[in-house]
């Protein structure tokens, strides 16, 4: 009796997996928005969470023949979210990092620090440097150094192995360095040029 079942179970899946891409993506998104905006919503703030639940079934609508059927779908769209998320707040936390250097900056031409003046030197050479380097080796670096993922994760975000995670951060690290090596002759702007207009 198994063996006469089999051709039509065989035969069910095929016309499943046959479905028009619309129709598939309309029954994933019926079944899983509710709980994939509340995975986003515990992670991010309102706005954020509906933009990531947006973005996240966007990119199942691109990649529907990859999204995984039955019990599957879920733990790929939670996967997603979370990708998705973290590349939010790796923006976010750039952001703000950059707001925060800015309004450390004195507009009054007052005294500067050394210290401050030297750590932000060092920063702006290595966020300069940073934005020269291709787009592969910027996102592993800012993973590795800025994140300060650990290697497995980096492997899962990037959705390669360790080894190649190992192989790509150390070959980014070397086109940092030469890029620092490299950096631009003109020194920073001192506080009296940023105030009276004076830098290019």
């Amino acid at each position: 009796m198994h063996m006469r079942q089999e051709p039509s179970i065989r035969h069910e899946a095929a016309e499943a997996r046959s479905a028009a891409p619309s129709a598939v993506f309309e029954a994933v998104y019926a079944a899983h928005h509710r709980q994939v905006l509340a995975y986003c919503a515990r992670r991010a703030s309102r706005i954020d969470a509906w933009d990531a639940a947006a973005e996240t079934f966007a990119i199942a609508w691109r990649r529907i023949d990859d999204v995984p059927r039955g019990d599957g779908t879920l733990p790929w769209l939670f996967a997603t979210a979370y990708r998705v998320i973290s590349n939010q707040r790796r923006s976010t936390r750039r952001r703000n990092r950059l707001n925060d250097r800015i309004a450390r900056l004195p507009l009054d031409g007052g005294p500067f620090p050394d210290a401050q003046l030297i750590r932000s030197e060092e920063e702006a050479e290595v966020v300069a440097a940073l934005e020269r380097l291709r787009d592969a080796d910027r996102e592993i670096l800012l993973l590795a150094l800025w994140e300060e993922l650990p290697r497995e994760r980096i492997a899962a975000v990037l959705g390669i192995s360790r080894a190649a995670v190992d192989q790509r951060v150390a070959r980014a690290k070397r086109r940092l360095a030469a890029e620092l090596e490299t950096k631009p002759n003109a020194g920073p702007a001192t506080p009296n040029d940023r105030a009276e207009g004076g830098a290019t």
